[in-house]
């Protein structure tokens, strides 16, 4: 299908061409249409033949409605036909393929997260600012974030499984501040979801896949229908959609084998000229095993453990038959390299996907009440369940176990008897115990009424809209059968009472501690020293489950209304207004324990607390210059909001762009905005969840395993950011459809509000920053870390700064040779991340070409993302059979940009600048094939995706130092860890 150039928006002519001709802000925008397979680029909307029936569609890039307006702000759209090839289980995975899209949060790469609540969460990330700043909306509307989670774990914002994915006509991406259109969270840029609301007819589809390892089966139905009623004054519209996903229970996948480690180097010493920091392959744990490990003894009148001992390196294994534990010869607590590191090994374990089954309803009815006014109500309902059977094991590196231990071998005993040994220290992973699991079920209720049209007023046209929605989303979080910290005290002292039978200490009556007040009845003995030792019994009692649940409600009532109430020389002069109230509330409750912070693990805590804002807007469109030598069109856009917050106080908005046209072959774009991003429920609220994990204790050198929790500030303010844009489209008339833009991004942001973490809290504790040791708990008699806190605060300035480049080349091949049948379309777009800077007091981390972790180093809460994403495809459509193949990909990185890269002669290493025995992390690409055909004139279509074609494995990357021994690979966001993936399916419609 070619593509005539002659007007200012793209021309896309052929019997199967979707007329565009009203667009609101034509941003030179790519409208991948049901009929176009792949009209590209951001340059381009779509205008039909004057013979075809004119339709409006939206487009986000701005509130107003102008014949032929070129937006200055970028926007992307990826329309029914693309989503359709893409054929994803979940809407989010192919909105994500967009390389603007950068480290966004699914079901595929967390699904360890208990504590936070996020697991089964699907986000959206523009920029790699976090999800908190991609502000996204449904028909243009707002709907309520995920969950209470805050800006860190990205829970507050939107989960995509609440969007009914078989209504979706197409998504529109806007990369670039838009505070100034659509309020907070807009920062990054915007993602809307539009609704084909006007469907009519009944379509159903049925799809079905799995892995190339036969494993994450996943499934999908869906039945869509809407018929016109009242003689076609009103409209009804319904959509059901469910699907599932199988959890892949542990990452045993071929690429997982190699036991990849990022460890402290023990043979480092300032200026011997060795690295600081390596990776070691066939790591496992020096600390720990399944069934427990003998790491050191105290001897009688010490307080102190010693490695030199005879029983140290004893373990346990089925049955508590102790035998010896072969230790690596590379040991960095609590890791170490070689020797029985399979035994030891548990970053295998973790789940690599989750369970989770979605539900979703759509209902919606709209009646024209006259020729220039319709009203409507939406409801909208959707449940999504996530479980994860592992997310880590409930491990334990420095338990002491007591002479009198009722557990310890007869033979054993009598030796620590016989070279006084008083106590021993033993690691487990607590084999016997089950892992921290987790379970999450999220409803979410929408209602939504609403009223819009058009009026009359002084000879001028006015559209107008207002509505009033509801959006409710119910966390239930289950973590079931987690370690209850007190009873496993309790039980792990088991001594044999005056009658040679096992007992808890607390209940021994002939024990010199004994106190009748604490006595536990219950208290069933746990042994530590085996494998498969322990009955069903002492789990019951060692475990219960957490539980807690979180109300998220957000009210919003809005109006906008536009017109051109007058013109200039250039053409007519557009104005768009509006106001919007909104209300957010939190509530919730938490079980006993949870609220106690009793669990190994999630501790949730009940968060109660609301927040109103008020905000009212402006934009206008001036032409300023129309048909000119060197200006064939030149038009300015400016636009204002003020906003109101309960909590914070006033705020104001603004945005400034222009689009200039030299000849009708080149537009250049340029905007200027300031942009916020208000603190959100879980910022300003959250009560606070803690978890266990393993923290590096730099005052003694050692590493612990200890809870941290984070909880809310009331005292936040909203983030600000200056954004600036610049970009060409160059849409050649020459070179019939093709078209190419390249825009520049700068986005400054102060007062980011971030969590430093709580491995950075107790750093800067050590280094000197002593308010913030108010976050450091340690025991008062022994000094050694208890807990540690977090909070975020308006503590950072953020800078990112890149490229984002679009190209599209649409044609038939007859034009090549004439006997040659069917269309090609090419497409690429690529984003180049020149920076991505966290800087606060202390420091300043570059995360731009940072593809794992950072390797444990800066800011706990650091921007990061590969240097460079893209996304390249080509489609030959044949009717009936459309074939597409598409190549995504990340480019290689580093572990961290601060490291220093050497494996001799290294320089002394320094807090800021570690030295690495290699700081390369590769790059990926894969390659995904899709099939369509139609069957006959029977409204049937067949389908069949492969995803990864080749069966890439994931980047080698070594896992992050502290608690990474259970994460498997150390940053899982940029690369596919499933494998191949074959999906087949049936489209319906009549």
């Amino acid at each position: 299908m070619t593509i005539n150039e002659r007007s200012t928006c793209v021309r896309e002519q052929g019997a199967l061409a979707v007329a565009v001709r009203r667009a609101l802000g034509c941003a030179y925008v790519t409208v991948l249409s049901m009929t176009a397979p792949l009209a590209v680029g951001t340059a381009m909307a779509q205008e039909q033949a004057a013979s075809d029936v004119l339709q409006e569609i939206t487009v986000t890039g701005t509130r107003i409605v102008r014949d032929g307006y070129e937006a200055p702000t970028p926007v992307s759209v990826l329309g029914m036909e693309q989503l359709s090839e893409m054929a994803t289980t979940n809407l989010a995975d192919s909105v994500n393929r967009l390389p603007a899209l950068a480290g966004s949060v699914s079901s595929h790469n967390m699904s360890g997260n208990v504590s936070s609540g996020t697991a089964g969460v699907n986000n959206l990330d523009l920029r790699g600012l976090g999800a908190t700043r991609t502000l996204v909306l449904l028909d243009g509307k707002r709907i309520v974030g995920a969950t209470l989670a805050g800006t860190s774990n990205n829970g507050a914002s939107v989960d995509i499984n609440s969007i009914p994915s078989a209504l979706v006509q197409r998504v529109e991406i806007v990369t670039g501040g838009a505070s100034a259109l659509y309020g907070s969270d807009a920062l990054a840029g915007v993602v809307n979801f539009i609704l084909d609301k006007k469907f009519t007819g009944v379509k159903a589809s049925v799809e079905a896949g799995m892995t190339t390892y036969h494993d994450n089966d996943t499934r999908k139905f869906s039945l869509t229908g809407g018929t016109p009623f009242a003689g076609g004054n009103g409209h009804l519209l319904f959509s059901i959609e469910n699907a599932t996903s199988d959890e892949i229970r542990q990452n045993d996948r071929p690429w997982n084998d190699a036991g990849y480690q990022l460890i402290n180097n023990p043979a480092y010493a300032p200026g011997n000229g060795q690295p600081q920091l390596i990776k070691t392959f066939n790591t496992g744990l020096s600390q720990a095993t399944r069934g427990g490990l003998i790491t050191a003894c105290t001897m009688a009148g010490s307080t102190t453990a010693t490695q030199n001992c005879a029983l140290r390196g004893t373990q346990f294994i089925e049955g508590g038959q102790p035998i010896q534990f072969n230790f690596g010869p590379i040991i960095s607590n609590p890791y170490m390299s070689g020797g029985d590191w399979e035994r030891s090994r548990n970053d295998q374990l973790q789940s690599l996907t989750l369970d989770t089954e979605r539900t979703t309803a759509f209902g919606r009815a709209s009646y024209d009440v006259s020729d220039n006014t319709t009203i409507f109500t939406e409801l909208g309902w959707s449940k999504t369940r996530a479980k994860n059977h592992h997310s880590l094991q409930t491990f334990d590196f420095g338990l002491n176990i007591k002479r009198d231990y009722a557990f310890i071998p007869d033979d054993m005993r009598q030796y620590m008897v016989d070279n006084d040994i008083e106590s021993l220290t033993l690691g487990t992973t607590n084999v016997d115990l089950p892992p921290v699991a987790g379970d999450n079920t999220r409803e979410f209720k929408r209602l939504m009424i609403g009223a819009e049209g058009n009026f009359d007023l002084g000879g001028i046209n006015w559209t107008w809209d207002a509505y009033a929605a509801r959006s409710r989303q119910e966390a239930l979080q289950l973590a079931p059968q987690i370690r209850v910290n007190a009873n496993y005290a309790k039980a792990v002292d088991a001594v044999r009472n005056a009658a040679g039978q096992v007992v808890c200490r607390v209940n021994d009556v002939n024990d010199p501690s004994y106190d009748a007040a604490k006595a536990d009845p219950a208290c069933v003995p746990y042994n530590v020293m085996g494998v498969g030792v322990n009955s069903r019994e002492m789990v019951n009692y060692v475990t219960a489950t957490g539980m807690a649940e979180q109300n998220l409600q957000q009210d919003v009532y809005a109006a906008n209304v536009s017109g051109e109430p007058f013109s200039s020389w250039a053409g007519p002069v557009s104005i768009a207004i509006g106001a919007e109230h909104r209300r957010e509330s939190v509530d919730g409750w938490a079980s006993a324990l949870d609220e106690a912070t009793a669990f190994f693990a999630g501790n949730w805590h009940a968060s109660h607390g609301k927040f109103n804002v008020t905000e009212g807007y402006l934009e206008t469109v001036v032409p300023l210059a129309k048909n000119l030598p060197g200006a064939e069109s030149l038009d300015f856009n400016g636009a204002v909001r003020y906003t109101d917050y309960s909590t914070s106080g006033e705020v104001t908005t603004w945005k400034l762009g222009a689009t200039w046209s030299p000849i009708e072959d080149i537009r250049v774009r340029l905007t200027r905005s300031r942009d916020i991003r208000a603190p959100n429920l879980g910022d300003l609220f959250n009560a606070g969840q803690s978890g266990g994990s393993n923290f590096y204790d730099p005052f003694y050198d050692t590493f612990k395993v200890i809870n941290s929790r984070t909880t809310g500030n009331p005292d936040l303010v909203p983030e600000e950011a200056e954004t600036t844009g610049v970009g060409v489209v160059l849409t050649p008339r020459f070179i019939p459809g093709f078209a190419l833009s390249v825009d520049y991004y700068s986005i400054d942001i102060d007062g980011a509000i971030a969590s430093l973490g709580s491995q950075e809290n107790i750093n800067r504790c050590f280094q000197g920053v002593t308010q913030l040791c108010r976050f450091v708990v340690r025991d008062p008699v022994t000094n050694e870390l208890l807990t540690v806190g977090n909070q975020p605060s308006n503590i950072l300035q953020q800078k990112a700064t890149g490229y984002d480049v679009e190209m599209s080349y649409s044609f038939s091949l007859s034009s090549l040779v004439s006997s040659w049948n069917g269309d090609i379309s090419l497409r690429a777009l690529g984003t180049y991340f020149d920076s991505l800077k966290t800087i606060d007091t202390q420091t300043t981390v570059e995360g731009a070409g940072v593809n794992a972790d950072g390797g444990g180093i800066g800011l706990g809460t650091a921007l990061q993302s590969p240097r460079y994403r893209y996304m390249v495809s080509a489609t030959y459509n044949l009717d009936p059979i459309t074939v597409s193949l598409a190549a995504r990909g990340v480019s290689s990185g580093k572990y961290n940009n601060a490291f220093i890269d050497c494996s001799t002669d290294c320089p002394t290493a320094t807090t800021e600048h570690p030295t690495i025995d290699g700081n390369r992390v590769p790059g990926a690409t894969y390659y995904d094939l899709s099939f369509r055909s139609k069957l006959f004139d029977s409204g049937a279509e067949v389908f069949a995706v492969v995803e990864n074609l080749f069966n890439e494995d994931p980047a080698l990357v070594a896992g992050g130092r502290g608690g990474g021994f259970y994460n498997g690979q150390a940053n899982t966001r940029y690369y596919d860890r499933l494998g191949r993936m074959y999906r087949i399916g049936l489209r319906y419609q009549f």
